[in-house]
């Protein structure tokens, strides 16, 4: 199968090297290990060489998951959405940045596109190669530290900050990308449902006995399946968020001023939401008891500081385009979110790579229950941060 891959990726390099008219190209593939970044492509690194030109290097995805998988998803449009992202909305909000003069130090930063091939089962994204240029992506073992999680919101606000004003410029367009960008539906009877139920038994299981009846009454007991999705539709102020906001889908490097420099990636998630979700997404995911206790407040706070400015900076009234109020209330309404994505997510985050390579290939996604059975395996890293998120929430008298 990788060879096949392969190949598909080679098609469109060779695509890709004719228009950026590099003839008689040298086409070099590499497959990317899997680390428990990507459950849907397998990923490649790969480069352009032709005489008297600059190398091309690129960053590919291919397509991995099949039709049985798509069906028990019960979506195909995670293939559609980056590619939409890339082709359109950031070429937008680029146009948005120029408009408005928005200085080169706060604009967001976007890999560069090359190509893409949308045929059914066999799509193929082709981007800049970051890690070329020094990034990096953070250690999904290890917690955020402040500086690197200030930055990272700092980047998630002006995104936010883009799509607000995305929609106010170009609301008819808006109201067209809607279509593509949306999330998967899924009931009761989906086999994404069981696949959460049966990885929450896990976690109730590893929780303290203190805490272990108030945790499997809200796990089990508050949310059903329709109030989970709830959370993914949009509240107030709508934004356009990302939705998959960890430290797998951002890369860094330290400048040779010694800034830290964070950019966004892994865009097949986008659709209209909460500007909360993504925040507590990073924080349950990405963060443990000890930074939470020194920054949680102070992170958010950093958050809606940036938002503000860059909403300024885009000439928009932050008190009308997104008041502190109306944030306040969403991540009120939205803080049950936070341990509910941990609980789903912390098993994936902190999966140990033994188990994500005992086949000695990129994971297959042939159905949902070998991600089960793989992502059920609960380790002492996902019960000592699943635990200290749940002290959070009883300290918050969320549980």
């Amino acid at each position: 199968m990788t060879d096949a891959r392969e190949n598909l990726l080679r098609d469109l390099l060779q695509k890709i090297a004719t228009e950026q008219q590099y003839e008689n190209p040298d086409i070099e593939t590499a497959a990317i290990p899997t680390t428990g970044a990507n459950f849907t492509s397998q990923l490649f690194h790969a480069s352009l060489k032709s005489a008297g030109k600059a190398d091309i290097n690129v960053f590919a995805k291919v397509a991995v998951v099949n039709e049985t998988m798509r069906e028990q998803l019960g979506s195909n449009t995670i293939f559609e959405i980056e590619p939409h992202f890339y082709g359109k909305l950031a070429k937008a909000y680029k146009e948005i940045e120029d408009k408005h003069n928005v200085p080169e130090e706060f604009r967001l930063v976007v890999p560069k596109f090359y190509g893409h091939s949308g045929e059914y089962l066999k799509e193929v994204l082709v981007l800049q190669d970051l890690s070329k240029d020094g990034f990096v992506t953070y250690d999904r073992l290890k917690s955020v530290d402040w500086d690197y999680a200030s930055k990272a919101v700092e980047e998630l606000a002006k995104l936010h900050a883009l799509s607000i004003a995305y929609q106010k410029e170009y609301p008819e367009d808006f109201e067209e990308d809607k279509k593509v960008l949306r999330r998967a539906k899924m009931d009761e009877s989906s086999p994404m449902v069981e696949m959460f139920k049966q990885m929450i038994g896990q976690v109730i299981q590893m929780v303290r006995e203190e805490n272990r009846p108030k945790i499997m009454k809200f796990l089990t007991g508050s949310f059903d399946m329709q109030g989970f999705m709830e959370f993914y539709s949009p509240k107030k102020r709508p934004v356009i968020v990302h939705s998959d906001y960890r430290q797998s889908n951002l890369m860094h490097k330290i400048d040779e001023d010694g800034k830290l420099q964070v950019i966004i990636v892994d865009y097949q998630t986008l659709h209209p939401g909460s500007a909360c979700l993504d925040l507590l997404y990073f924080i349950f995911t990405g963060s443990d008891g000890a930074f939470r206790a020194q920054y949680y407040d102070q992170l958010l706070n950093h958050y809606f500081e940036n938002l503000t400015a860059a909403l300024k900076r885009l000439d928009l009234d932050p008190e009308e385009a997104f008041p502190r109020s109306v944030f306040d209330e969403e991540m009120k309404e939205m803080l049950p979110f936070g341990l509910l994505i941990a609980s789903m997510m912390l098993p994936l985050v902190t999966v140990e790579l033994a188990e994500l390579t005992k086949s000695g290939m990129a994971f297959e996604n042939k159905s949902l229950e070998a991600m089960t059975d793989m992502l059920s395996v609960v380790n002492a890293l996902c019960s000592q941060r699943f635990n200290e998120v749940v002290d959070d929430y009883v300290k918050w008298g969320v549980l």
